[in-house]
């Protein structure tokens, strides 16, 4: 093979990789749901649910941060539940009263898995990653009921295929 012709395919093969890449980097965190979230199955397709949970989240009066149809994922900001403020940085007092929800909708057997989570932080700590720092709201915290009206209204929206279940390990 001449050199010219390898430098050609070489050059081929370093595009076709770039465009490959070129989709990566989207909004959906690599990792899952937090054990104790809520996993909810719907007789709709995910960008559906997806854009259906931005609508209810907006509804509750919390800001969408992140959200991706495509990707099956929904990420509000901090909000204060006391206060009713949202920021992009949970706020340094009142860490139990500061929730955030994220929603993963993924396909399976041409339904969606909904797995949503409320979570607050355990202390902020620049040093270490903010993920490792969040746990999931328990039971009768006033976000865990955030959370359960917003997915009341799109159980409304969609017909449920399945029981619900609580995520117990990553």
């Amino acid at each position: 093979m001449s050199g010219r012709r390898r430098r050609g395919l070489l050059a081929a093969a370093c595009g076709l990789a770039l465009a490959g890449c070129a989709g990566l980097g989207g909004v959906r965190p690599v990792y899952g749901p937090v054990p104790g979230s809520v996993d909810l199955r719907f007789d709709a397709p995910p960008d559906a649910v997806t854009r259906a949970a931005g609508e209810e989240i907006l509804h509750a009066g919390l800001i969408v941060q992140w959200i991706s149809p495509e990707e099956g994922y929904v990420e509000t900001q901090w909000y204060h539940l006391a206060t009713r403020e949202s920021s992009r940085e949970p706020a340094f007092r009142d860490l139990d009263r500061v929730v955030k929800i994220r929603l993963f909708a993924d396909p399976t057997a041409g339904k969606t898995r909904l797995a949503a989570e409320c979570v607050t932080a355990m202390l902020v700590d620049p040093s270490r990653p903010p993920r490792e720092l969040e746990r999931m709201v328990p039971e009768g915290h006033a976000g865990r009921e955030v959370l359960t009206q917003i997915l009341d209204r799109l159980r409304q929206r969609f017909p449920t295929a399945g029981g619900d279940s609580v995520r117990t390990a990553r």
